[in-house]
């Protein structure tokens, strides 16, 4: 049998993200999918369109565009390690992560965000820090 304390979630580490390791050593720093800023966000992006939603009239393309800027915003929360073509670091900002989110030629980086950010197994409590604060 497995102890109930084991599949317990961090909440600090699902919103404030945790660092993983993406390609060629960059790392991103990716909170948890549905975390409580990704569901304030969701919710404020979708209410002008509730009403397409309720009708079957916004598009697939149309919510899939809402779900990226969420994720650029709420869940994409840092990197290191990216260089443009001229070889510049390129700053962190939520605009630039929704720029690669967009490129159909970055969509690996973009699925790499959202397997991680929907992978539990990342956010959970370490249980060795725990047994440290009994």
């Amino acid at each position: 049998m497995a102890s109930i304390e084991s599949i317990k979630t961090d909440t600090k580490k699902e919103n404030e993200g945790v660092w993983a390791d993406f390609a060629e050593g960059i790392e991103l720093k990716i909170a948890r999918a549905r975390n409580s800023k990704y569901a304030e966000l969701l919710r404020t992006l979708v209410g002008p369109v509730k009403k397409d939603i309720r009708n079957d009239k916004l598009s697939i393309k149309d919510f899939a565009a809402i779900l990226l800027e969420v994720r650029a915003k709420t869940v994409l929360l840092d990197w290191r390690n990216i260089e443009d073509a001229e070889g510049k670091t390129v700053p962190y900002s939520p605009e630039k992560a929704m720029e690669y989110f967009k490129d159909p030629e970055l969509k690996d980086f973009y699925n790499f965000v959202v397997a991680v950010s929907e992978n539990a197994d990342q956010y959970t409590k370490d249980l060795v820090e725990e047994a440290g604060k009994n």
